[in-house]
């Protein structure tokens, strides 16, 4: 709502604001003219006590919404200071719970006396004009009151889903799964730590069964996700039951420069249309590097026993046995050239 000037006065529809002064010269009869267009404004005077703030009516209007913002504010403290995790706040909020009809009998009396004040200094408002611009003010919330119901709903549903995405995305199923491939690190050019690491897994052992069967035992068949690496699976063993030897590995590329990045490890039951989880095992990057520096870094052959590998709880039961090795590209580019050469041999002959 914007205001025509202080004191009931004002121009023609559409005018500049007129003060109190310009309005009655108006009504007696004098022109202001160009005159009251070109005022000038004298900043903080004393003519009356303690001073007036003689500025445009616009940042006169911007003041006392301060004001009533402050205002609501003291209202509001004891609900603000409860959410505070701060010792202070943690103190006043004990305080003022035993106390509610004293604090609120001062927050009475100093918010007439900071509402007197503000409009006391500001020569273009009065009592009056703010009492009449407060009822228009809530005559508009109460129009808008089921819009406003409407929109605050959006906005608390929007704000209750990102606080708890993360179990949404658990209770969707979707947690393991990353949506956007994207790292800022990538369009900034800058190095990232990456290298490729082999996940070994010997057996799984101890599973429930499926929820999704009751007449048949389970097809197991494990699958890795990390990053943004694409989904690695086994094969499917069918008919495993409560466990089985997996004896299978796949290669993922890791990010040493984010410890904290995930490694899924699902435990699955195939049945003929759909896929359902058994267990799961949740590994940090900084945890699977341990795991590679147990199993994989500090050995000189390799054979699928207790000595080689390392077993780990999976949740909600059940028991897994992975090792973890880093890969040498280069000897991979040696053994494939070596099997090109053993090729062409075999074609000569």
């Amino acid at each position: 709502v914007e205001r025509g000037g202080g004191g009931g006065g004002g121009g023609g529809e559409g005018g500049p604001p007129r003060s109190r002064a310009a309005a009655a010269m108006v009504e007696g009869g004098v022109d202001v003219g160009e005159d009251h267009h070109h005022h000038v404004r004298r900043g903080i005077v004393f003519d009356k006590w303690p001073f007036r703030l003689d500025i445009s009516v616009e940042y006169q209007d911007w003041i006392l919404v301060g004001m009533s913002l402050f205002i609501l504010g003291m209202w509001s403290m004891p609900c603000i200071c409860g959410r505070l995790k701060s010792g202070v706040s943690k103190s006043f909020t004990r305080w003022v719970y035993m106390r509610l009809h004293v604090f609120y009998c001062w927050v009475v009396y100093l918010t007439l006396f900071v509402l007197m004040f503000t409009i006391g200094v500001l020569p273009d408002w009065t009592v009056t004009d703010f009492l009449n611009y407060l009822g228009i003010c809530v005559d508009w919330v109460l129009h808008h009151l089921v819009k406003i119901i409407y929109s605050l709903t959006i906005l608390i549903a929007f704000f209750l889903v990102f606080k708890l995405r993360e179990r949404v995305m658990v209770a969707a199923g979707l947690d393991h799964i990353r949506l956007f491939r994207f790292n800022l690190q990538d369009p900034l050019g800058l190095k990232r730590r990456r290298r490729p690491m082999e996940i070994f897994i010997w057996k799984v052992d101890e599973l429930r069964s499926s929820a999704g069967k009751m007449m048949k035992a389970n097809d197991i068949f494990v699958e890795g996700h990390l990053g943004g690496n694409e989904t690695a699976r086994t094969r499917v063993h069918n008919n495993a039951g409560s466990g089985c030897n997996i004896k299978e590995s796949f290669q993922l590329n890791i990010d040493e420069g984010n410890p904290q990045e995930l490694l899924h490890i699902l435990v699955k039951d195939q049945s003929l249309l759909t896929t359902s989880e058994i267990a799961r095992l949740v590994l940090s990057t900084a945890e699977l590097c341990g795991i590679e520096d147990q199993t994989g870094k500090r050995r000189s052959r390799f054979t699928y026993s207790t000595e080689y590998f390392v077993p780990l709880s999976l949740s909600p039961m059940g028991q897994i046995w992975i090792a973890a090795a880093p890969v040498d590209d280069q000897l991979e580019e040696e053994a494939m050239g070596l099997m090109r050469d053993d090729d062409a041999i075999g074609l000569t002959c």
